[in-house]
């Protein structure tokens, strides 16, 4: 057993004690009686340092460690398993909490530890790390200051689902030590994104510890209630150690108050802000106006915070934005105060996306001062009418907008108009490339898409409604996208698009008959032989006669991928599978939404082409082919699945078979 380098132990019951030396590779998983594993020695540790070359100077026995689903395993007292290795993997160990390390990013669950702390964690061999992820931490309530002080690498921290972390015990421990040292102990210099969410967080505390990150470039926060105040500090404003030694001192009604510092201003790019629907700003004339590098603003469910940071709401309704700073290039909004009627983005000439969403009383939007904008999304407007000057935004390429009644009336009219040369304007600028629509009715569509005659990306989502599609003037369409529109029965002029490589349907069952009857006509076939890309909720469509026409598909995607699920696919018939090993192009195959599939097609392994296959929430099917895989497979991914098929796909990795499960390499 001396020259025994990787051990691999699965679902082996009746082991309790385990003792081996000088591995470099060991797997446990669901070994439901061990107890002890002892003798693993590495010489010296392996540390992970902040460059390659520190690397090269450490060798490790062990390198890689996977724990899973095993019990009975005691550790009271672990051996810092983080120093001994490069590559770890630890769950279902009572006395451990779930963690995974792999290429500088570190991760961690737990439900039992309430502190963490040098004790639980070996922060001083983690500086290197470039990634920590602390989530779903339930009864954790405070952090250690002077152990996340040795993450001198760290980039991205992300906390998420730690409810009752509020930092009151770091706030205590960072005020002793202040009063004997004069520098900020939690200091993460090379840290430039936050994330923050479900967390019980105080605005006091946030305050400070932004006040000593002179780097970060990106703040999210999510859904924290302990936050009900925002202002922007000013550089007279006392910040830095001294707010941090005093911060005990602040009372109660102030905790829950965040000042963006100052420093912030010239190196803070994207904020993020959600769920937070009784946050308000509550100082500083200017807004965000001085965060002069800010391109990036998302206001998601928090409508206080959107009438008094975005512009104030007058009393006719109308909302002028001009506390937002002129370099912002995207602003995404979700929930609007009730009162919005109008909204007009002046002063943000820099505009590039814009995203408007659930403004329930919005009548109209005012954009001709945004000429630079790319990408416009309008949902979750009912009474929204009047959207002009579309046809002024030179450089619109996208389009993503849920129609209404009244705005779907406005907008029939003018085309009408346009039709018979009373209206010389266009309604949309000949930019525009991708058109995403809801709501689409019959009569709309109709004088709609002849004016889109170089459109090339036609999504069309959630329109009961439409019985009937024309596309004869859409002969520049590349990517057609139904989705959810059950009424839908005919496609007229499809044997024109023949540029088409990419078609995906979704609830919409009257496609397949539609579909059959096109194959059959004229011209169909050219435009078939040159489809690249294929979704479908309905496998009555793979058939021999139209896949024998599929000569480039790459990609093949069955299942349900819109909001709602239709009838699922049980099985492929004998024809079915017959037909599927006709698609000799194929690279990519993937089953998504399929709860009642229960096995995978039996001669998958005659796909010689395939690199890629998927298989996402399909609970039924618990095994492999018993024909196995294809030889030019290269990516095996699995996304909430039973455990048998995970157990199956874990046995399957090889140096040349990647597997993925649940966004976890396994390999």
């Amino acid at each position: 057993m001396g020259a025994l380098k990787e051990l691999e132990l699965m679902d082996l019951h009746v082991v309790r004690e385990l003792t081996v030396r000088s591995l470099e590779k060991l797997v446990l998983i669901k070994m439901a009686s061990l107890g002890v594993c002892n003798s693993l020695k590495t010489s010296p540790p392996l540390h992970i340092l902040p460059s390659r070359r520190d690397e090269n100077k450490w060798r490790s026995s062990l390198c890689r460690l996977t724990i899973h689903d095993c019990p009975s395993m005691m550790v009271s007292h672990p051996r810092r398993p983080c120093a001994l290795i490069s590559e770890l993997s630890v769950r279902g160990v009572p006395t451990l909490p779930t963690m995974r390390m792999n290429q500088r990013r570190f991760k961690i669950e737990s439900n039992e530890s309430s502190v963490l702390h040098g004790r639980v964690l070996p922060f001083h061999i983690l500086r290197g790390i470039t990634t920590l992820q602390i989530e779903n931490c339930p009864n954790l309530v405070s952090l250690s200051s002077k152990a996340f002080s040795q993450l001198i690498a760290l980039v991205r921290l992300r906390i998420h689902n730690c409810p009752n972390l509020t930092m009151s015990n770091i706030m205590s421990e960072v005020s002793l030590e202040k009063r004997k040292e004069k520098s900020c102990s939690f200091f993460l210099p090379s840290l430039k994104s936050l994330s923050i969410r479900t967390c019980g967080i105080t605005g006091r505390w946030l305050t400070q510890m932004l006040a000593h990150l002179l780097s970060l470039e990106e703040l999210k926060l999510t859904e924290c209630p302990q936050i009900k105040f925002l202002s922007i500090s000013q550089p007279t404003e006392t910040e830095g150690t001294s707010s941090l030694a005093s911060a005990v001192m602040i009372s109660a009604q102030d905790e829950h108050e965040l000042k963006l510092p100052y420093n912030l201003q010239c190196s803070l790019k994207k904020l993020w802000i959600q769920m937070s629907l009784d946050m308000e700003f509550c100082g500083g004339s200017r807004g965000l106006t001085g965060f002069t590098s800010l391109t990036e603003l998302v206001l998601d469910r928090c409508p206080k915070l959107v009438s008094l940071l975005v512009g104030e709401t007058k009393d006719d309704g109308i909302m002028e934005v001009g506390l937002l700073p002129p370099s912002l290039e995207e602003l995404w909004i979700h929930t609007f105060p009730e009162n919005l009627q109008s909204f007009s983005p002046e002063g943000i000439r820099s505009l590039k996306r814009l995203i408007l969403i659930h403004a329930p009383r919005l009548k109209s939007a005012l954009l001709h001062s945004c000429t630079g904008l790319e990408e416009l999304r309008i949902t979750g407007c009912a009474q929204l009418a009047v959207l002009d000057s579309l046809q002024f935004l030179t450089s619109l390429r996208s389009l993503d907008i849920k129609m209404n009644p009244e705005l779907s009336s406005e907008w029939d009219l003018k085309l009408q108009e346009q039709e018979q040369g009373g209206n010389q304007i266009q309604l949309l600028p000949p930019s525009l490339d991708k058109l995403v629509i809801m709501a689409l009715t019959d009569s709309f569509q109709s004088h709609l898409l002849p004016c889109l005659p170089s459109i090339t990306v036609l999504k069309i989502h959630r329109s009961p409604e439409l019985t009937s599609l024309q596309l004869r003037c859409c002969t520049t369409l590349k990517e057609l996208e139904i989705e959810e529109c059950v009424s839908l029965a005919s496609v007229e002029g499809f044997q024109f698009i023949r540029n088409l490589t990419s078609l995906k349907v979704s609830g919409s069952p009257g496609v397949a008959s539609w579909s059959e009857l096109v194959s059959h006509q004229q011209g169909a076939s050219e435009i078939w032989s040159g489809l690249e890309t294929l979704w479908i909720s309905d496998a009555s469509v793979l058939c021999m006669p139209f896949c024998k026409q599929l000569t480039s598909l790459r990609h093949l995607q069955f299942g349900y991928w819109g909001r709602k699920q239709g009838e699922s696919v049980v099985s492929l018939t004998e024809e079915q599978e017959k037909a599927l090993q006709l698609l000799t192009s194929l690279q990519e195959l993937k089953f998504l939404r399929c709860p009642e599939l229960s096995s995978l097609p039996a001669n998958l392994h005659r796909l010689t082409s395939l690199k890629t296959l998927s298989i996402m929430h399909c609970k039924s099917i618990t095994r492999l082919p018993d024909m196995g895989l294809p030889t030019s497979l290269r990516c095996l991914k699995l996304y909430n699945c039973s455990e048998e098929l995970g157990i199956q796909c874990r046995i399957a990795a090889t140096e040349k078979l990647t597997v993925m499960i649940d966004h976890q390499d396994v390999n």
